[in-house]
């Protein structure tokens, strides 16, 4: 339970960081995007042509000991920011929030209140590896975003160095190869 808690805390958090500019409204049954502090618009809903909650194999899943959470990881944050998925642990190990969220990789990468850990690409698509620039254990923390129509994939990982499986190994290089697992299930656009 713990760890789940230290992934919803990330969560949390990156909605109070990427501070958004208006609320956006509703324009004939449609809600329009909204405008990020990085002067960015981010889409009024998580993309949802990928659900992490069913759409990632059992396979997949076994093959990093991955146990689903015990609630899901949708999360409605400040100013009109979404996430929808499900966080999963893995014993002894990490624990990961997988959602798809209305933030793009280019709102990620131009707010001011990251430092980018790495610039990928992931089956094709554009990926970067991201840590608050306050967070005093970057290694054991990180935000990996994959490009989707509408926003990403975030997979928000927590890796206390006192896991006795990965606590020794790089948080964002667990996260990259997580991600190489799942991207490829996510539908073209």
């Amino acid at each position: 339970m713990a760890a789940y808690g230290s992934v919803r805390g990330i969560l949390c958090g990156v909605g109070v960081v990427l501070l958004v500019a208006g609320c956006g409204s509703e324009t004939e049954g449609t809600a329009s995007p909204v405008t990020t502090t990085t002067g960015l618009p981010i889409a009024a809903e998580a993309p949802s042509s990928f659900d992490p909650c069913t759409d990632i194999p059992q396979e997949v899943l076994a093959s990093e000991d991955l146990r689903r959470g015990v609630t899901d990881a949708n999360v409605d944050g400040s100013r009109g920011i979404k996430w929808r998925g499900c966080s999963y642990v893995a014993p002894d190990s990490y624990a990961v929030g997988i959602t798809t969220t209305n933030l793009t990789v280019d709102v990620v990468r131009a707010n001011a209140d990251y430092t980018i850990q790495g610039e990928y690409t992931v089956d094709g698509r554009t990926a970067l590896a991201a840590n608050s620039v306050d967070h005093p254990e970057p290694r054991r923390r990180c935000l990996f975003y994959v490009a989707m129509e509408g926003g990403s994939l975030e997979l928000s990982m927590s890796n206390p160095s006192s896991n006795d499986k990965t606590g020794h190994l790089d948080t964002c290089e667990l996260a990259l190869g997580l991600a190489e697992k799942v991207v490829p299930l996510i539908p073209d656009a």
